[in-house]
């Protein structure tokens, strides 16, 4: 399969800093791929973020080596505004998605489809299909600086999924959600990724992470020091020394194991009760 995204040798070091925040990055992503990034505060999680969409080097300025490539197009050879047609990003702070220039919900959702020339009839449907699937539909005529952090949560990801990019990067993009409004946005998400769009995506959420993706990649101090499956990555007894806790079903079972239970081996993209009570009951 065809990669969506290519990360070769990429380091990143901000203008005026000493280190670097992301240190030869080599990997690479495929078409339709659910791909997670996971590690500590301060790893380079959110650099590796706004490199991929090219707010890395065209915004945010500094050192760089290697090169990423984004649908066969070198980021540091393109634009932020061209590649958004291809690759959207869905910041860990929505009041940062905001343009600040809207009146409306709905006129924020159409923003970037105007500065994308599509015809107004277009643009009409587009926004009553993102604010059904966003659940926002009735809140369209509200301004969105009067909204809460939830509501802006789902502004900010129907405007970047309106343009219909076909590789989606989200960094925790639940932030503001209780736990159910959470789970909510991440069935979207899926929904999404099960139509072709590949996902990458920044979580905390270590059970979630190891239920949905399909790679899961561990960051520490800007370099890569876990690439691998769900179960290959969260089994893994070094993954604590990174800052990285493995899913509390993982932790259980390995704890059992130690006291002396007969726990067979347990498939950690199962649900995680499900398989928990499997193993018990043998």
């Amino acid at each position: 399969m065809a990669s969506a995204i290519e990360v070769n040798d990429f380091s990143f070091r901000y203008q005026g800093d000493k280190r670097y925040a992301l240190k030869h990055l080599d990997f690479a992503i495929r078409q339709g791929e659910f791909f997670c990034v996971v590690g500590a505060n301060g790893s380079g999680k959110s650099t590796l973020c706004n490199a991929l969409v090219g707010l890395v080097p065209h915004y945010f300025t500094g050192k760089t080596r290697g090169e990423i490539v984004v649908d066969g197009t070198k980021v540091s050879e393109s634009t932020v505004a061209d590649l958004s047609s291809t690759i959207g990003l869905v910041f860990q702070n929505p009041f940062n998605q905001l343009s600040y220039t809207a009146g409306s919900v709905a006129e924020e959702l159409a923003y970037g489809l105007g500065n994308h020339g599509v015809e107004r009839s277009e643009m009409l449907e587009r926004v009553d299909t993102v604010a059904r699937l966003m659940r926002i539909e009735h809140i369209l005529h509200r301004n969105p600086l009067e909204l809460s952090g939830g509501q802006v949560q789902r502004v900010a990801l129907g405007s970047v999924f309106i343009l219909e990019p076909r590789i989606l990067v989200l960094d925790e993009c639940t932030t503001q959600l209780d736990p159910l409004g959470g789970e909510e946005i991440f069935d979207v998400v899926q929904r999404l990724n099960k139509d072709g769009v590949t996902i990458v995506m920044v979580d905390h959420d270590m059970e979630r992470v190891a239920r949905c993706a399909d790679t899961v990649m561990v960051l520490d101090q800007g370099e890569i020091v876990a690439l691998g499956t769900p179960r290959e990555v969260f089994t893994s007894p070094t993954l604590g020394e990174h800052g990285v806790s493995a899913p509390d079903y993982v932790s259980i079972s390995r704890a059992l194991v130690e006291d002396g239970w007969d726990i067979p081996n347990i498939e950690i993209t199962e649900e995680p009760t499900v398989a928990m009570v499997r193993g018990l009951l043998r």
